[in-house]
């Protein structure tokens, strides 16, 4: 396992190097969970995904856990729906991973735990006991127990992933839309909107009678972004008027009309 000194002063220069620096997606995964929160740019979706790539464009195995760790960091938080678009869409991590993946985050509450390998923790400890156990306490330790659990990693669920996971779980199965619903009514407010965010935005999948109940659930929905998107599918804008004299066609285009008659 390779060493990286740890300083006070840790820049976002110094995460960028330890990041991509790492021998492979495991030390990469220790690195992203160990290490402070360097990243100055929260926008940025390239960086995340140059770093998946890196590890996963000739070795799919544990693709999907380098994707969960990489979508759920505070490092690029606000490149969320981003990232798991260039994710899914790049063929590096199997399909129903995938699927996995989006059921993961639309299970989980605030947040999804992921248990670290116990081999991070390895080598020497130092323990301080100012007092000192007595030696009856030393009698009745056994060698060998473990003095802690698993060391497990907290992962903040953010709504893209909410939105992201309804979309592919409607596009698996369209008749899941009700299961989604349900969800949505039971985690917070903006995970709630999320979610039906995801539905309209797969909403031609539905059933006529489906895709009406969602849109009259999306536009009643407290959540002023998703109340336009439905408001937007329910009435589109109408066309453009086609300037005298012009014909519109089926692209879109406009072509002068044959029977106009022109002075040129």
């Amino acid at each position: 396992m390779a060493q990286v000194d740890l300083q006070d002063d840790w820049s976002p220069l110094d995460d960028f190097v330890a990041l991509h620096t790492a021998d492979d997606a495991s030390e990469l995964h220790r690195r992203l969970l160990c290490f402070g929160d360097g990243g100055d740019n929260k926008a940025d979706a390239f960086e995340p995904w140059c770093l998946f790539h890196k590890f996963h464009a000739d070795e799919p195995a544990g693709a999907v856990v380098t994707a969960l760790l990489l979508l759920t960091d505070r490092r690029w938080r606000n490149a969320t729906g981003r990232l798991v678009r260039r994710i899914e869409e790049s063929g590096l991590v199997p399909d129903d991973q995938l699927d996995l993946l989006a059921q993961t985050f639309l299970a989980a509450g605030a947040q999804v735990y992921w248990e670290a390998p116990r081999d991070w923790f390895d080598g020497l400890a130092i323990v301080l006991d100012a007092d000192g156990p007595d030696d009856a306490e030393m009698e009745d330790e056994e060698p060998g127990d473990p003095d802690d659990g698993p060391v497990v990693f907290a992962r903040e669920v953010r709504s893209p992933l909410r939105r992201w996971a309804a979309g592919r779980a409607v596009r698996s199965d369209p008749c899941c839309w009700g299961a989604l619903v349900q969800r949505a009514r039971q985690v917070d407010p903006r995970g709630g909107a999320a979610i039906i965010h995801g539905l309209v935005d797969s909403i031609d999948l539905l059933a006529p009678a489906a895709r009406g109940f969602v849109l009259d659930l999306a536009e009643s929905w407290p959540h002023r972004k998703l109340r336009e998107a439905a408001a937007a599918l329910r009435h589109p804008p109408e066309p453009a008027p086609t300037p005298l004299g012009l014909t519109a066609t089926t692209d879109g285009t406009a072509t002068r009309s044959a029977a106009q008659p022109s002075l040129f």
